[in-house]
């Protein structure tokens, strides 16, 4: 143990505990395997406690939102320009980090993590115990802080051009039409009274000023400026929230290597996860802008010995939970006549229920056939080394799953075949209930009154499908009193107990096809699609 962490003495009994656990799980192994439980000794066990060091990096990155508001409109802390705020929310990172509300909030949402961040992936946490608001006030740049912009329409004049006389001051006259002179009723033209002969009138709408009173300014020259509010300032607004990224790091130069190599079996999340490390948290520690939040994984690794039939088996037991990574595959030779039985069985049915005893009598084959009789041999090879780690080779699990299965096809192959030959006789007595009875013109008539007589080969190829349904459901009934009858009832034989259909399910789609064809053919009324069929 090392000075700075000390193993409770409580869990150092659990830690030294895990040869009589491995030993357990040994047991349960080889039970039912040719072998007992209580054939499964300790016979030593040398069990050393290492202590992995390891911590989680936390280290802060601000994250900003901006906004604008018109006017002095401060919020928080007011700095001169945008670079300060950057400047300052940099320079807020270490403050932060020694505070104890950014450590707590980081622990807090640590501890909600599965096992509690030890191994964890790299992880972001918005800290809400961060919120920080700065504000720069700005003079408005278009309008330069003046609050005012000259108008656009008048050229900051406060007047624009009449447009009732194009801003000459006078129109011409409506009485002589800009002549001068008008027409008595004798014919002779005088000076027109109107305009006094000059042809032209003072305009009645700038009475002759040429201009008139800008309408968005109303004659002062120039508008508000609606970018700052009449203000001529602005307030950009800073909300800052910081977010610590957390990095989880083994520390491995202080770890052996022949442990590193076990670290590596077991998983550095699964120490935690699957209960195989007792895990303790350290103070934090600020170092360099960062967080560091110390763990000490407490392993405990066994050199063990167990003695089974009075043969010697050195096995390395490492973690809390007992889990034998080393050992010789002890079965391989204990279940090989189970699987040499198989093989004999997968290659006829010869004295296939003394095989099929032998084969029988050990759990792990149990196992497998009745994997095979629900997934696939990929996922029956899967669960089988799942299930018996370790203790059996890659070599002895494949080979139990190859020859299971090829047992399994050869015990079922012959009943398929007849439930086949069965299933196809089932569907072709469908198709003659329906075609050679009257039952199809019932149907035609039925359809014909609601304008769906040319759909009449739905139901045709509906009742081809039923004799394929039930010709599959023969196949797999056939099949499973064969299995019933040679296999013990430990063995399963799929969903409802029916196992699968095989390569015969599929025959069985073709030969129920023509058997249906054949029956339509040689009915009395002939559907009306089949001269069609057989032009093809």
């Amino acid at each position: 143990m090392t000075e700075i962490f000390q193993l409770p003495a409580a869990s150092v009994e659990v830690h030294l505990a895990i040869g009589q656990k491995a030993a357990g799980i040994l047991g349960g192994w080889v039970d039912g395997n040719g072998l007992k439980a209580a054939q499964v000794r300790l016979v030593r066990h040398d069990t050393q406690i290492h202590q992995l060091p390891g911590a989680i990096i936390a280290g802060l990155k601000p994250e900003m939102a901006t906004s604008q508001v018109k006017g002095r409109a401060p919020r928080g802390q007011v700095l001169a320009s945008q670079a300060e705020v950057h400047s300052h929310t940099d320079g807020l990172i270490q403050a932060l980090l020694d505070g104890q509300d950014v450590q707590r909030e980081i622990l807090q949402a640590l501890g909600q993590t599965p096992q509690q961040g030890f191994g964890m992936e790299p992880l972001a946490l918005i800290l809400h115990a961060t919120k920080k608001e700065f504000s720069v006030i700005d003079m408005c740049l278009k309008c330069n802080g003046a609050t005012f912009l000259p108008c656009t329409l008048c050229n900051a004049t406060g007047a624009t051009p009449c447009v009732t006389c194009s801003g000459q001051g006078f129109t011409p006259c409506q009485i002589c039409f800009g002549t001068g002179r008008t027409q008595d009723h004798h014919g002779a033209y005088l000076p027109c009274l109107r305009c006094q002969g000059i042809g032209k009138i003072q305009c009645h709408f700038c009475q002759g000023h040429k201009q008139l009173v800008c309408t968005i300014c109303q004659g002062q020259g120039k508008t508000g400026c609606t970018e700052c509010g009449l203000s001529g300032f602005l307030t950009h607004v800073y909300q800052i929230v910081y977010k610590a990224e957390c990095l989880f790091e083994l520390d491995r130069q202080q770890i052996p290597p022949e442990v590193l190599k076990i670290i590596d079996v077991l998983g550095i999340r699964q120490l935690a996860s699957e209960g195989h490390a007792e895990i303790f948290w350290l103070p934090p520690e600020v170092r360099e802008k960062h967080i560091f939040i110390p763990f000490i994984a407490c392993l405990p690794v066994a050199a063990a010995e167990f003695s089974i039939e009075g043969k010697s088996y050195p096995a390395l037991v490492a973690g809390l939970q007992g889990r034998i990574v080393q050992i010789d595959p002890l079965l391989d030779a204990i279940v090989k006549p189970g699987i040499t039985a198989l093989m004999k069985l997968s290659k006829g049915p010869l004295a296939a229920q003394a095989l099929i005893d032998t084969a029988c009598k050990y759990k792990l084959i149990r196992q497998v056939m009745n994997s095979l009789t629900r997934y696939s041999k990929k996922t029956a090879y899967q669960k089988l080394v799942r299930e018996y780690p370790v203790i059996l080779s890659d070599k002895y699990a494949r080979a139990a799953v190859r020859y299971a299965d090829m047992a399994l096809h050869s015990i079922g192959s012959g009943p398929r075949y007849k439930g086949l030959l069965a299933g196809t006789v089932l569907g072709g007595l469908l198709a003659a209930g329906y075609y050679m009875t009257h039952f199809r013109a019932v149907v035609l008539a039925a359809m014909q009154q609601r304008n769906l007589g040319q759909d009449i080969i739905v139901p045709d190829m509906a009742v081809w499908l039923l004799g394929f349904a039930a010709a599959v459901f023969v196949i797999k009934f056939m099949a499973a009193s064969a299995f019933r009858k040679l296999l013990p009832e430990t063995i399963t034989t799929g969903k409802a107990g029916l196992p699968a259909a095989g390569m015969q399910g599929v025959w069985a789609f073709l030969t129920t096809f023509v058997v249906w064809l054949a029956v339509a053919a040689f009915a009395a009324e002939k559907p009306e699609w089949l001269a069609f069929v057989f032009k093809l």
